[in-house]
């Protein structure tokens, strides 16, 4: 899926840092639906669309596993030292982190997770 929106990405001229933001969120957000959403359970279906427009970058990655609340993902304490920091919740951090917008969505047809990017990486000042 990484490869898959890298490939897009570069067809779509974006930049470099924002390719790379967006192929980290989609890493993190496919790993947790293997991890937490099949949870023990053999990994079903996951499906990832990808749109640019505008200069907006979209990606849809949309699965059948157990659906969740990000709202009720606490963020990370990224200042205590690692061996004291409560388990998980940094994936979502990474996501919030590199993605200019999200949504998550869940009803009766599954989990469908939306991904905006700008093509184009902000300028760092």
């Amino acid at each position: 899926m990484r490869e898959f929106v890298g490939e897009q990405c570069l067809r779509a001229g974006a930049d470099p840092q924002a390719c790379f933001d967006l192929k980290l969120a989609v890493d993190e957000a496919c790993t947790n639906i293997v991890v937490h959403g099949f949870a023990g359970k053999p990994p079903g279906r996951m499906t990832v669309s990808f749109a640019c427009e505008g200069g907006r970058m979209t990606v849809v990655i949309e699965d059948r596993g157990r659906p969740f609340d990000p709202d009720r993902i606490p963020a990370p304490d990224l200042e205590a030292p690692v061996e004291e920091r409560e388990p998980g919740g940094l994936g979502w951090h990474l996501i919030r982190q590199t993605v200019d917008h999200f949504r998550y969505e869940s009803d009766s047809a599954g989990n469908r997770l939306t991904l905006v990017k700008s093509a184009r990486a902000r300028q760092q000042s």
